[in-house]
């Protein structure tokens, strides 16, 4: 995409739906006393909405009567899909003003209960109209930001601030869901627990700053030897990090479990008092068919029960031992 088009991408934007080609054309006419803005335009219900999902206008100018819908059931149709894309608890919002020569009290309160936010009377000056579109524009400007700040937010709340992956809370709560989903579906989950070994002697003989970058990278080397979309690495706590693995069995647990432990043993970061002079890790793997009848945090008491034993029998390995 070129710059020009990139800019022209930021620019907030205005989707006129009308079924008049000529109220459509005015009204666009109108808007380009507004260079900030563009402008988008159809009369057609159908492609209003498509248009509306493909583009997400800064404000919509709506006639109330359209060809094949009215412009009330087009506002809940519109209404409808903005709450299908809630992110992080808060839903898109986009101002929508009513244009229409019919101004009956009825009209008007249906079409804001339908989700309208204003009502412009036709003829509409054109005075009325930029400074309608100019203040509606800053409104959902504003509304934007409260979204992003909120994303940013709830990204903070769920990731680990020192490694940058999801932190104890994020995993607690895909735990639950992860368990709840693979009960519906039927299908096993697998968690992999994991600890540095030695972790304390390297902080004591490097320093807190190598071992925060130790942490860093061995975060980054678990996270890239996951290769599905549905699979999580997590900050434990400490030095200990957790994998969930929906929809994997024991096996295929243990054979992600043996990858992410040579991945870590290939970052070759130097301990004098590690396994084979490097930093390495132990791993412990816990699998279940998940049912009403269990708890998740038995999945985990068996996995950290297994990581136990695997730093018992030397460090540097992967142990499963079935429930």
């Amino acid at each position: 995409m070129s710059a020009q088009a990139t800019s022209d991408r930021r620019r907030p934007s205005v989707l006129v739906i009308d079924p008049s080609a000529s109220n459509r054309a005015l009204i666009c006419e109108c808007l380009r006393q507004l260079p900030e803005i563009r402008t988008m335009a159809t009369g057609d219900a159908d492609q209003a909405l498509q248009m509306f999902r493909e583009n997400l206008p800064g404000l919509v100018l709506l006639d109330t009567t359209q060809q094949d819908t009215n412009g009330i059931e087009l506002t809940r149709k519109i209404r409808a899909w903005e709450l299908s894309r809630i992110e992080t608890g808060i839903s898109p919002w986009t101002p929508i003003v009513f244009l229409s020569s019919v101004t009956d009290e009825d009209t008007l309160a249906q079409g804001i209960l339908a989700g309208g936010d204003d009502f412009l009377s036709k003829p509409v000056s054109e005075v009325v109209l930029l400074a309608k579109v100019r203040a509606m524009l800053r409104i959902s400007t504003r509304q934007q930001e409260i979204c992003e700040v909120h994303r940013q937010l709830k990204e903070i709340a769920i990731l680990d601030s020192l490694t940058g992956i999801p932190n104890r809370r994020h995993f607690d709560d895909t735990l639950a869901v992860e368990w709840k989903r693979c009960i519906r579906n039927d299908t096993p989950l697998s968690i992999v627990l994991s600890d540095v070994d030695f972790f304390k002697q390297f902080n004591d003989i490097y320093g807190h700053q190598a071992g925060d970058f130790c942490l860093k990278a061995v975060a980054s080397s678990l996270s890239e030897s996951l290769f599905r979309v549905e699979d999580t690495v997590a900050r434990y706590g400490g030095e200990e990090f957790v994998a969930i693995l929906p929809g994997t069995d024991a096996n295929g647990a243990y054979a992600v479990a043996e990858r992410m432990r040579q991945s870590a043993c290939d970052l070759h970061i130097p301990h004098e008092r590690g396994i084979d002079g490097r930093v390495s890790c132990s791993f412990g793997v816990a699998s279940t068919l998940p049912s009403t009848e269990k708890a998740p945090q038995q999945l985990v008491k068996t996995a950290d029960a297994n990581l136990y034993a695997a730093k018992s029998a030397g460090r540097n390995r992967v142990i499963l031992n079935l429930e």
